[in-house]
């Protein structure tokens, strides 16, 4: 699909407070917290372990703040940053309000805001590759999908069978995994978790794709919602959710955390 250019102008003439607001907008803040909780989840599922995480012991708490740092605001920003910056004449159309489109931020500065982004994940994941040599190599699979669920001519997200997966892997699964290395080797339960969390979250972007129809429908994207229709992406969205919560529960009794099956049912 072409891409229309949007001149390159400077921004609206603006005090360094919306200027600076614009750019945190365009990382999209309110995407962090999944990342952020995922690391956590994954530094407690490595809390059993002899060397896994100690929720009282400050430097651990440091560590994970680090790890979350990493993956919420610098490594999801990112993937938000560069998905407005490809998806500016979509937005324009359903959400004309955002930083591209409104003319806050010019294209030169949504490029520096995503490649600043990227730079600094990468940096701390050299820093963590003490803890844990997978965490650069992590974070450099992490920014690639982003780049290609965004970037022409790859952009998965023109495949609906493509472009959930590939978040949920990106933002869920390995965030997951970034807390639990961090402490310790992974064990398969706490992996089972991240990949169950990671098509839990793919259910929920088929349902966020609902609102983006009329913009998908016009300039030719082929997303679950204009090819199903409402109807019959709520029913698909809502059985991927369903038989992860079930997948959740059968892993509780299998381990034999009851009352945490219990608590999920209630």
């Amino acid at each position: 699909m072409a891409q229309r250019n949007i001149p390159e102008r400077p921004a609206a003439r603006a005090t360094l407070v919306p200027r600076l607001q614009a750019h945190i907008e365009l990382a999209d803040p309110i995407t962090w917290v999944a990342s952020i909780t995922m690391v956590f989840c994954g530094a407690l599922a490595s809390s059993h372990q002899p060397s896994g995480f100690e929720p009282s012991h400050p430097g651990d708490i440091l560590l994970a703040c680090l790890a979350a740092v990493m993956c919420g605001p610098l490594a999801t920003g990112f993937s938000q940053s560069i998905n407005d910056y490809y998806d500016r004449d979509l937005d324009a159309i359903n959400d004309p309000a955002r930083p591209i489109p409104s003319g806050r931020l010019s294209l030169a500065e949504a490029r520096a805001n995503w490649i600043g982004l990227a730079l600094s994940t990468l940096a701390i994941s050299v820093f963590l590759a003490r803890y844990s040599i997978w965490m650069p190599v992590f974070a450099l699979i992490s920014l690639i999908l982003s780049v290609a669920y965004s970037v022409p001519p790859i952009k998965f997200k023109q495949n609906f069978w493509l472009g959930p997966p590939a978040v949920g892997l990106g933002y869920i699964c390995l965030t997951w995994l970034v807390g639990h290395l961090l402490f310790g080797p992974v064990t398969w339960p706490s992996l089972l978790l991240a990949l169950i969390n990671s098509a839990l979250a793919a259910g929920l972007l088929f349902l966020n794709d609902i609102k983006s129809i009329e913009g998908d429908r016009q300039l030719g994207l082929k997303s679950l919602t204009v090819t199903l229709g409402v109807r019959r992406t709520l029913i698909v969205a809502f059985a991927i959710i369903a038989l992860c919560e079930v997948a959740m529960l059968a892993l509780a009794v299998l381990g034999g955390y009851l009352w945490a099956a219990g608590l999920a049912t209630i």
